[in-house]
Order: structure tokens, then C-alpha cells, then sequence
């Protein structure tokens, strides 16, 4: 699943790059378009500008041509040249200059027997387009230019801002917009101006234009597939990772299990064994009833039940914490005849450890709303706790007293202590402080976390204070009633 997931991860991306250059590739195709398309049309717009500029059209009073009742006409250049209907010749060429039908339109109204009076004319023209040094500001504008890229753009859906510049060959400035900083943008498109010029009679110049944050908007454009793209593959690793987190959490429970069937099937044997023992000892006839010593037995089978009644309510404990369904059945009952009775069910384990256990019970209010079953748990985990991580002799503290309204009821210890940083966790499900490769204390990580959850159904507080190798207290804050 993880090589699986790094590889559609990798192919997403491969992905996207390779719809972001085919985009800049479009825009670029359409953006050269559009400037072949601009350059054209600036050199036939100046073109028909110097033929109208070149000729005048005027009327000579008294003047007669060779046809009848018509009027003599004349073509006067700017320079002072004069033409008239004397001076025909024909030039043919003249078609493939004057390309405008307007302007052919006025030559060919002034012909005699379909012969153009343009010698002069298109001597001009030439001289102005190709011959004369016209500064490069007098055959084309910033503004013609921007009108003529709008148009053209728009021809092909680009309508994204763009910033225009004249440079000549070497790249270098002349002429250029608002707002034109080609340095921050390598992204120019580039096209030669006036490419008919004959080489050697005038400058090269190129148009050159860029769009202001380019790589931003082919990035919008692309970004519902990018969103699509990583919310289908956050899922998909979201999935991934649920499922290693369940498949951990179900190793833990299941390693859980059975380390607790195993020190649980140990632990049954012993007051099961005891009670067995007794239980014929009292069914043996052969034995005289003298020698029976009934209350002993008695006494012995009633510490074993409590041992046994113990160990299943450990199982419960499990049992509950795997469904995670408690019913929790406050009643008003008293914290002190509940630590007496988790005294008692804790009997043998405290002499088996021949540990010292010390109540103060200073509390003058000691009424708590509660389930009495859970919270008598509560109290014999806390004193478990304090005989299992005890090296020496075990002394153990339990009290009670009242303060601001409510009840503190604590369980201290000699026991080895905490750390400030496991102190912090020790409260979490399944938690054990780590000590290596050593299990010298049987445990299962939920003993303290089942007591927290209790705590706070009864609607207290539990909090923890531990020293190294001097001991620990649990204090719990429950409200009286």
C-alpha cells in the first residue's frame, strides 16, 4: 500500500507538470500567433499610410485632358513634385506595392488607356518605406500596437493582461509600456517588425510582449484538477494510514489478551486450588471433625472468593473497555465504607506482600453520588498499583479530607516513582512506562485509564504527583452531596 501510494502520489504529479507545460505551450502558440498577425498588419497599415501620405489629389482651374468635358487631374507629392497626364509611363510593378483597394481605386480613376500615372508616386513611396532613415517612433506606436494585440488576442480566448516593448536585435528597450519589467519575467514572446524590409536599409526591431504573472494564471487555470487531484489522494492516504492505525491497535489489543489470559489463568489457579483444598478437607470423612478447624477453612475459602471476585472483575474491566460501554448508576454513597470494603478485598495481596496499609480518614463529609461497584474498583486498582511497583516493603497511605466543598481522597506510596514525562501519560489506554526488555510487573495499560474514566463520571478530578525512587500520589477531587 505505501509503494502503491508514493506511485499514484509521483504519477499525480508527473500529471499536473505535464498539464501546466501543455497550457504554456498553447499560450505561447497563440501569443506568436497573434503577433505574426499584429506585425502584418502593422506593416500594411503603414504602408497604406505612406501612400496616402504621398499624394494629393488636386483639380487645376481651365485645365483639359484628352477626353472631353472632363477635368484635367495632377498627383502633387509632399516634396513639391508634380504629375500630370503628360508625364505617363507605365510602371507594372506598381501592383505589387499599392495593395490597397482604395488607393487603386483613385490611381485608376486618373488613367489614360488603362495606363497608372504612378512613376513618380511609386518612386516616393519606396523612398519613404525602404530608403529614407525613419526612426522606428514614427512607423509604429505603443498604442497601435496594444489596440491591434487586444484584437487579436481576444481571437484566440487570451484575455489575460499583458505589458508590450519595441527592442532592437540585441534585446535592448526602445520603446515600452506601462508597467514593463521583462527582467522578472523570462517569459517574452518575441517577433521581428517590418520583416520585408530589404536587409541593410533600416534597423531590426522586434515586438515583444509578456503576461504579468504567467505561471500564476496557467496555475488557476489548472487548480480545480490540482484540488481534485490531491483531496481523491489525501483519501486515499488518509485510508491508508486508518488502516496501519487499526491494524497496530489490533496487534496491541491482541497481544493484551493474551499476556492478560496468561497471568489471569495463573493467578485463578492459586484461589482455586485453595478453595478446592478446603473444600475437601471439609468433605473427608476420614478426617475426625476436631481436627477440621472449621472457622479457619471458613475464613480461608471467604479470602479466596474475594481473590476470585477480584480477578473477575479485572476481566470486566477488559471486557468493558473493549465495547466501550459503561452504565454508570449514580447513587449517593459513602467514600470512607467503600475504601473499607477495597481494604478488604485487597487483603490478601497486601499480605502476601506483607505491606502496610495506613487510613486516615479525616474527611467530615464523605457523601459522593457514584456507582459504588466502579468506584470501589477505582480505589483496589490504585492500591494494586501501589503493591506492584513497590521494591521493598510496601507502605501505603489512604485519606480523605474536605476542602472547598468537596472531598480529596488519596493513595500514596514508597513505591519507584515516575517520571515527569510518563506522569503526563500514565492516564492514557494502554500506556506502560517503558523499562526495556524487563517485565518484572505484570500489567495490562488500563488500569489507570479505566480509573480516570471513572473519576470524571462521577463528576471529580484525578491528578498525580511522583518523585523517583520515593514514591507516588494519586489524589482524587469528587464533589459532596
Amino acid at each position: 500500500m505505501l509503494i502503491v501510494s508514493a506511485g499514484l502520489i509521483c504519477a499525480q504529479v508527473v500529471w499536473i507538470f505535464g498539464v501546466f507545460g501543455n497550457i504554456r505551450n498553447e499560450m505561447e502558440a497563440k501569443a506568436n500567433e497573434s503577433l505574426a498577425n499584429v506585425v502584418h498588419k502593422v506593416w500594411q497599415e503603414e504602408t497604406l499610410t505612406q501612400i496616402y501620405d504621398d499624394i494629393e489629389e488636386v483639380s487645376l482651374p481651365g485645365a483639359k485632358s484628352g477626353i472631353e468635358g472632363h477635368q484635367n487631374h495632377i498627383y502633387v507629392s509632399r516634396r513639391g513634385t508634380v504629375i500630370n497626364n503628360n508625364q505617363i509611363d507605365s510602371v507594372m510593378q506598381a501592383d505589387s506595392i499599392i495593395r490597397n483597394d482604395e488607393v487603386r481605386d483613385i490611381l485608376e480613376k486618373n488613367t489614360e488607356k488603362g495606363m497608372l500615372v504612378k512613376k513618380y508616386f511609386v518612386e516616393s513611396v519606396l523612398e519613404k518605406l525602404v530608403y529614407a532613415d525613419i526612426p522606428i517612433e514614427q512607423r509604429v506606436t505603443l498604442e497601435q500596437l496594444d489596440t491591434l494585440l487586444v484584437k487579436e488576442l481576444e481571437k484566440v480566448n487570451v484575455t489575460a493582461k499583458f505589458r508590450v516593448a519595441i527592442c532592437d536585435k540585441d534585446g535592448k528597450s526602445i520603446i515600452v509600456s506601462e508597467g514593463y519589467e521583462a527582467e522578472s519575467d523570462p517569459t517574452v514572446y518575441r517577433k521581428q517588425l517590418f520583416p520585408n524590409d530589404p536587409e541593410g536599409f533600416s534597423g531590426t526591431y522586434f515586438v515583444g510582449i509578456y503576461f504579468p504573472g504567467e505561471t500564476r494564471l496557467i496555475f488557476m487555470r489548472i487548480l480545480p484538477l490540482v484540488l481534485s487531484s490531491f483531496v481523491l489522494t489525501a483519501f486515499i492516504l488518509s485510508i491508508f494510514i486508518y488502516t496501519v492505525y487499526v491494524i497496530s491497535q489490533q496487534k496491541k489489543i491482541s497481544e493484551i489478551k493474551n499476556d492478560f489470559i496468561s497471568n489471569i489463568t495463573h493467578e485463578l489457579k492459586t484461589p482455586i486450588a485453595t478453595v478446592s483444598l478446603a473444600a475437601q478437607m471439609l468433605g473427608d470423612e476420614s478426617i475426625p471433625q476436631s481436627m477440621k478447624n472449621i472457622p479457619k477453612l471458613s475464613k480461608m475459602i471467604k479470602e479466596q472468593g474475594k481473590q476470585l471476585s477480584y480477578l473477575v472483575e479485572k476481566v470486566l474491566q477488559t471486557s468493558v473497555f473493549e465495547r466501550q460501554a459503561i452504565v454508570f448508576n449514580k447513587q449517593e454513597v459513602s467514600l470512607h465504607a467503600m475504601i473499607k470494603e477495597a481494604d478488604d478485598i485487597m487483603t490478601l495481596q497486601m499480605r502476601s506482600r506483607k505491606a502496610t496499609l495506613m487510613t486516615k480518614l479525616k474527611a467530615t463529609n464523605d457523601k459522593i453520588t457514584t456507582d459504588k461497584a466502579y468506584f470501589v474498583t477505582v480505589i483496589t486498582n490504585l492500591l494494586d498499583n501501589a503493591l506492584k511497583y513497590s521494591k521493598d516493603v510496601p507502605n501505603i497511605e489512604v485519606g480523605t479530607r474536605n476542602e472547598d466543598g468537596k472531598v480529596l481522597c488519596y493513595v500514596s506510596d514508597n513505591g519507584i516513582g515516575i517520571s515527569e514525562e510518563n506522569a503526563k501519560k500514565i492516564f492514557e489506554q494502554f500506556f506502560r512506562v517503558y523499562t526495556g526488555n524487563v517485565h518484572d510487573v505484570k500489567g495490562f495499560g488500563l488500569g489507570l485509564s479505566y480509573v480516570k474514566k471513572i473519576v470524571e463520571l462521577s463528576g471529580g478530578t484525578i491528578s498525580v504527583e511522583s518523585e523517583i525512587n520515593k514514591g507516588t500520589t494519586f489524589s482524587i477531587w469528587l464533589p459532596c452531596t
